[in-house]
């Protein structure tokens, strides 16, 4: 069996992104929205999840750095992957959100889309 480990946003860009390792890395804040409606009261419930895209490719990280501002809408196309550091004697344990696609869209394209 193939396995696949994808993760696919389409969010705004939440902060100005930031550079780690001399620009060569990127992180950057995606906000996503969803919306349900309650079942006993019957409002509409909105919630912003936030996740944090890393970017190890020093040319996408280049342009991530250079190009994309705030508010921004992005399409990303991403793995997980594990990561572990040590800290007081202890390993801990965690997840990055890596991006493998990193696309900004139009306002006119996210518009569009909202819209479907």
């Amino acid at each position: 069996m193939r396995t696949t480990n994808l993760f696919i946003l389409r969010g705004y860009v939440g902060q100005e992104p930031k550079a780690f390792d001399d620009g060569k890395i990127a992180k950057v804040s995606v906000a996503t929205n969803r919306s349900w409606t309650d079942r006993k009261s019957r409002e509409r419930v909105e919630k912003t999840d936030w996740v944090t895209v890393t970017l190890l490719n020093e040319r996408d990280a280049a342009f991530v750095l250079k190009n994309v501002r705030k508010g921004a809408p992005i399409y990303a196309e991403c793995r997980v992957a594990e990561t572990s550091y040590e800290k007081d004697g202890k390993t801990i344990y965690g997840v990055d959100v890596v991006a493998n696609v990193f696309d900004v869209l139009s306002r006119a394209d996210s518009d569009e889309e909202d819209a479907a």
